[in-house]
């Protein structure tokens, strides 16, 4: 999701990446890179301390 949709839309938490649009969770056939970004997501279901955190991700899509 863009980090500025989410602001308006205040999902509970979102993961923001800096990925192409269609690519959420990274590069084609990248599995390692797509595994990193879930768990990097699963991994702020826990650690988010208030409803409407949105963390930047440190994820690069070139990775």
């Amino acid at each position: 999701m863009a980090k500025e949709i989410a602001e308006i839309v205040k999902p509970a938490r979102s993961l923001y990446s800096r990925f192409p649009f269609g690519s959420p969770v990274g590069q084609p056939k990248n599995i390692d890179q797509q595994k990193a970004v879930l768990k990097a997501a699963l991994q702020l279901l826990t650690d988010a301390k208030e409803s409407g955190t949105i963390q930047d991700s440190d994820i690069s899509y070139k990775g």
